[in-house]
């Protein structure tokens, strides 16, 4: 049993730090909230399970077994973030460049040399943005995979090519800089080399192999022809740009909503849906009426019996079927009824949720929360 509860707390976590689903959203720090909320969660379960344990009978056998499962769970848990692929390279969907964390945008591979990854804390429109990407002084970064082998001697002469493109042939006028980038990179370049170029609101560049630090050059005019190597007009790789530049579509049910009560129009309460295994959830995140606020569901079923209003699940286990997502569980919080329910949004009402359960008088319109 406990177990089954402390897998089901690790797949939860993994959707919920999942960063796209929080980019979806445009609130960052949901997900560091939720990543507290499993920690504390999961200490408690550990806490009780050798603490608490130590009253019970058990086999050590057994007794070992259950600590490696919880172990493993909790650190893979709380330490792990999901990765994007390109072919067998993996890259963090978030990732930490010299204590700040930035958001993946895009990845590619280019001429079976390296794979690289744009990594922003702002979202972009698609392959026409690139060059405002290169140009726009805010904290960005890079990061290049080795994927075979190259010799320093011809990785050198990429970077040069592609700044006398990035610049139309004038790259002369930066010929300092790029000479100190240049003399940054070490001698020899081997297979599976990482390299970070982190660039930082102000003009600072810095460049990294691993955590090691190469060194840093202070140029934003050298910053922007080093980006539009990748993202300019004239990028030594078009497919690459498209890659990196590649603008992500959520799903539009993910997100929160605001419910109304159909007869009178008052706001209700604040709904966040999210997605575990491919099936849509749905959790009362605030009641809009300040007396609710701490209320209890004494009519609810099972496990949702007695439990706050505040954070109790009302949607379960919605399965997508074309436009719909069908066959789920709708919890009444008025009076604790639990009936199929199923939820569409219609393609000339983006920012409407229609809700329709058994028992709720038809269709209810709930409203996107934008901010």
């Amino acid at each position: 049993m406990k177990k089954n509860v402390i897998f089901e707390l690790y797949n939860y976590g993994k959707t919920v730090i999942n960063p796209k689903y929080w980019k979806s959203m445009k609130i960052d720090f949901h997900r560091k909230a939720c990543i507290v909320w499993l920690i504390n969660v999961l200490f408690i379960n550990l806490y009780r399970f050798f603490v608490c344990s130590n009253r019970e009978k058990r086999t050590k056998p057994n007794y070992e077994m259950k600590k490696a499962i919880y172990y493993a769970v909790f650190f893979s848990t709380v330490f792990s973030y999901a990765q994007t692929k390109v072919g067998n390279v993996g890259f963090n969907d978030v990732d930490i460049f010299d204590s700040v964390e930035l958001m993946l945008n895009g990845a590619g591979s280019t001429q079976k040399l390296y794979a690289m990854a744009l990594y922003l804390d702002f979202e972009v429109d698609g392959v026409e943005d690139g060059v405002l990407v290169a140009e726009k002084d805010i904290t960005m970064a890079i990061t290049i995979k080795i994927i075979s082998s190259i010799t320093d001697h011809k990785f050198k002469n990429i970077i040069r090519n592609g700044l006398e493109r990035a610049t139309d042939g004038n790259s002369y006028l930066l010929e300092n800089q790029i000479r100190d980038f240049l003399n940054l990179l070490p001698d020899q370049i081997n297979k599976f080399d990482i390299y970070k170029i982190l660039y930082t609101k102000g003009g600072k560049l810095t460049l990294y192999k691993g955590k090691k630090l190469l060194g840093t050059i202070n140029s934003k005019e050298f910053k922007k022809a080093l980006f539009k190597i990748w993202l300019g007009e004239n990028p030594i790789d078009i497919q690459l740009k498209k890659d990196l530049l590649a603008s992500y579509e959520p799903n539009p049910i993910l997100g929160r909503w605001k419910t109304y009560d159909k007869k009178t129009g008052v706001a209700i309460s604040i709904v966040q849906l999210y997605i575990i295994k491919d099936k849509v959830y749905g959790t009362i995140q605030r009641m809009m009426r300040i007396s609710e606020r701490d209320a209890i569901c004494y009519e609810c079923q099972g496990a949702d019996k007695n439990q706050n209003v505040e954070g109790l699940v009302i949607m379960k286990g919605l399965k997508p079927k074309g436009d719909k997502y069908v066959d789920g569980k709708f919890t009444n919080i008025k009076n604790g009824k639990v009936s199929e329910c199923q939820i569409w949004i219609d393609e000339d009402e983006q920012d409407i949720l229609n809700v329709k359960y058994k028992g709720g008088g038809g269709v209810h319109k709930w409203k996107r929360i934008k901010k």
